[in-house]
Formats: structure tokens, C-alpha cells, sequence
């Protein structure tokens, strides 16, 4: 590992770590009011008013902070990149994360929700149905009050409830804190594991390539900051890095794992159905094997985990409220913005088709406009459709896209937002996609320029 390149990398982490020393800051004039939310096990901002706003501009100015520096180092080491990159990389991630778990309050109150999970299925309750009311315990009740009276059902993979389960059984006679600590910190692990494991996966790509693809997944400044939420979504990420690092010199296992995914969270089908495209409009070697792989994956994922999804996804469509916000949905509305989704989709199949993986940022950013609410944590498994996709327009407005979804913690962190603060955060975290039109005007350049004699 140089320690020149390392030092080029560190500015990605110091910036939450100076942000860390800003919150803490801002906490010693904590008005009285919030007093019950800083007593808490994992203080969550949540409608704090004007000082919330406070708490989310050191989140944003860290983020954009930290951006700045990752693009700036990256430009200046790719050229030269060297494979002790990796763990300097990772290293890197570490210190990122730990300066966001350094932070005196978070912005996400998801953590408490799996603990609960886990907690009901050590009780013998059901967590895909809601507690019931005469059950009570520390951590029932703060996840309960946290929630603001009830936490929603849970929507995770069974993998998932046998990891939360696992963990509270290890941190429950510690106390509630200790068991949401374990969540953040084996979401940290999972992270920063699966960066070595990517790096395994993109192999055969130039090394320049490979240090730019490692970069804007593992220190995604967004996703850092998920991560030290405790997000599973970095667990999700785990298991499609291990399927890719398989997929190396075992194409139809790696595709297998990555259609297992579902079983921790949906996304994962998303991901998997993503790289049975790409093989198969892409005419790659062994696409049938790819494709099959992914298929059986998905149909096992599929038998484990619907039976008990059914009635969650039954009670959501029928109580269910339909709520886009901080998204392109809450900016356009949900039918242009599924409009302009589908276009995208089909946009992207078709330069996939025509063997140009630049479609696959198309796809992401499909996904990205599908999203009633885009909330950062998404960032983890959005990302990897800007990897396969190369430096093109669509890639780099979707990477964007991830960074400013980091608006999406406002409304939570003030309150409720007037419409046209609303309007404006919605807007904030719609503007980087208008990048994808260089995309667009460079596809129709290419092909102009190819029909001319």
C-alpha cells in the first residue's frame, strides 16, 4: 500500500470525521424540546424544525465535502493505478464509515425496525405481521416510540430475519443499544468485505478502470454514510460482490448467488435481472448458462420468501397509501415519471442489444425514476449499474443522482416541508439526470457520423 496514494484517499473519510465534530457541536445547543430524542438508544433527527435543517446542512456540506475529494483523488491516481489500490480503498471505506458512526445522531430510524424483527422472531412472533399490542420490552417500546406508535411489517428476505435474529440473540442482554450498535457495525464489515470481492470481479478490466469502478462504489460518499446508518442494504451488497468475484471462473454459480439475493431484500432481483440482460442481449459467452443460473436462483428465492411476504404485500395494497416524495414521482408525478422510466428501460435494452453496456446506466436510471421515494440508502445498489455501464453521460448522472439523494433525509430531519420546499428538495435530487442527455447527444452523434460516407 503507498502511503502517498493512501494520503490522496484519506480527505474522503476526514470529511465525516470533521462533520462528526461539527454535529457535536451543534448538539451542545440542543434545544429543550428534543430532550426525549437525544435520550434515546440511537437518536434519529426527526421533525426537529429549523435545528433539524441545522443537523442535515453538516450531513449535506460533508457529503459534498467529501465528493469533492473523491473526484479530485480519483482523477489524479487513476492513471497510475497500482493493485495495492484495493486495500488502500478499503482502508479508506473503514475510516469513512467509523467517522459516520462517530456522529452523535443519524437520520434513518431503520435500524431499530430490524432490531424489533429479529427480536419478534426469537419471541416466536411473526415480523412479517404487525406487534401486537400487549407485547412489550425495552426495545419493543423505543422501536414503537422511534416509529412514532407502530413500525411497519417486515418487507426483508427470511435470510434477513435469521441475521437479525442471530444478532439480537448475541447483543440483547446488553441492552437495546448494544443490539442496534451490532447492525451498524456488521453492516460496516459487509461493506467494506465486499470491496476486496469486487475488486476480484472486475479483474480482467485495465487498472485504471478498475481503481475509477472501485472508487465510485466503495467510497460513494452517500453510501459511507448508509452504511454507519446500518442499512442492509450493504449485506445485499455482499452477497452480489461474492456472486460477481464467483462469476469470474464460474459464470453460471455466480449467477446463481446473485438470483439468491432476494432473500435478504428485493432490490437484489432487480440486480439479478440486470446481469441475466446484459448476458443475454449481450450476446455474451454462455449467456443460456447465465441466464439459467439467475432464473433458478430467483425461482428458490422466490419459494422461500413470498409465503411470507403474501400477507404483507396483501395489507399494503389494500391500506396502503401511495406517498412519492423527494423522487422524480413527487416532482412529475407517479404516471410521467413511470412514463419516462419505461423509456428509459427501453433505451437502454436497446444499446444493450446492440452490444453497448452503456445501456445499462439507462437501466439504473430506470429503476432510480421508478422510486416513489429515493432515499439514499438506495445508493448501494444503484451504483453498480454506473460500474457496468463505463464513463458515459447516463453513468456518470446516475452516480450524481445517488450523491444528491442525500436531500431525500430533509423532510424527516425538519418535518413536514411546505410544497415548494418540497418541490425544490425534489428538484435537487432530480438534477443530476439531466447529465444523461450528453449521453444522449453523443449516442446520436456516433451513429450520424457512422452513416456518413
Amino acid at each position: 500500500m503507498n502511503p502517498g496514494r493512501l494520503g490522496a484517499l484519506l480527505p474522503v473519510a476526514g470529511a465525516y470525521w470533521l462533520g462528526a465534530a461539527l454535529a457535536r457541536t451543534l448538539l451542545l445547543q440542543a434545544p429543550r424540546r428534543i430532550a426525549v430524542d437525544l435520550a434515546q438508544p440511537m437518536v434519529v433527527v426527526t421533525s426537529w424544525g429549523a435545528y433539524g435543517g441545522e443537523a442535515f446542512a453538516i450531513l449535506a456540506a460533508t457529503v459534498a465535502l467529501a465528493t469533492l475529494s473523491l473526484i479530485v483523488a480519483a482523477r489524479r491516481l487513476a492513471r497510475d493505478a497500482v493493485p495495492g489500490d484495493v486495500a488502500a480503498i478499503a482502508l479508506v471505506a473503514a475510516l469513512g464509515v467509523a467517522g459516520a458512526c462517530a456522529w452523535p445522531f443519524v437520520f434513518s430510524s431503520d435500524a431499530y425496525a430490524y432490531a424489533a424483527y429479529g427480536a419478534m422472531a426469537n419471541d416466536g412472533l411473526d415480523p412479517y405481521a404487525p406487534l401486537p399490542a400487549s407485547a412489550h420490552s425495552a426495545l419493543y417500546d423505543a422501536t414503537r416510540w422511534q416509529w412514532g406508535g407502530a413500525y411497519p411489517a417486515c418487507v426483508y428476505g427470511p435470510a434477513f430475519v435469521g441475521i437479525a435474529a442471530a444478532l439480537g440473540r448475541a447483543t440483547s442482554a446488553h441492552g437495546v443499544t448494544a443490539t442496534l450498535w451490532a447492525f451498524r457495525l456488521l453492516a460496516g464489515l459487509a461493506f467494506v468485505a465486499g470491496i476486496p470481492l469486487l475488486g476480484a470481479a472486475l479483474a480482467a478490466w485495465s487498472a485504471a478502470r478498475r481503481f475509477t469502478a472501485l472508487c465510485a462504489y466503495a467510497l460513494n460518499p452517500v453510501s459511507l454514510w448508509s452504511v454507519a446508518e446500518g442499512h442492509n442494504d450493504a449485506l445485499l451488497m455482499l452477497l452480489v460482490m461474492t456472486a460477481g468475484a464467483v462469476a469470474v471462473r464460474r459464470p453460471p454459480l455466480g449467477a446463481f448467488l446473485i438470483g439468491l439475493s432476494p432473500l435478504l431484500k428485493a432490490p437484489g432481483a432487480a440486480l439479478a435481472l440486470g446481469a441475466a440482460l446484459e448476458s443475454w442481449l449481450g450476446r455474451r459467452p454462455g449467456r443460456s448458462s447465465i441466464v439459467t443460473g439467475v432464473l433458478a436462483g430467483l425461482a428458490l428465492a422466490a419459494a422461500v420468501t413470498l409465503p411470507p411476504l403474501g400477507p404483507v404485500l396483501a395489507a399494503a395494497g389494500a391500506h396502503g397509501r401511495y406517498a412519492p416524495e423527494i423522487s422524480i414521482q413527487g416532482l412529475l408525478g407517479p404516471l410521467p415519471a413511470l412514463g419516462l422510466a419505461a423509456l428509459a428501460a427501453a433505451y437502454g435494452s436497446a444499446r444493450l442489444a446492440a452490444r453497448d453496456r452503456g445501456g445499462l446506466a439507462w437501466i439504473g436510471i430506470a429503476l432510480l425514476m421508478a422510486l416513489p421515494n429515493a432515499y439514499p440508502w438506495y445508493a448501494l445498489w444503484l451504483v453498480p449499474w454506473c460500474l457496468g455501464a463505463g464513463d458515459t453521460g447516463a453513468s456518470r448522472a446516475l452516480w450524481a443522482a445517488t450523491i444528491f439523494s442525500v436531500s431525500r433525509y430533509l423532510p424527516d430531519a425538519w418535518g413536514t416541508l411546505s410544497p415548494d420546499g418540497a418541490r425544490l428538495a425534489a428538484g435537487a435530487a432530480a438534477l443530476p439526470l439531466l447529465w444523461a442527455a450528453t449521453d444522449l447527444r453523443r449516442t446520436a452523434f456516433d451513429r450520424k457520423k457512422a452513416t456518413q460516407p
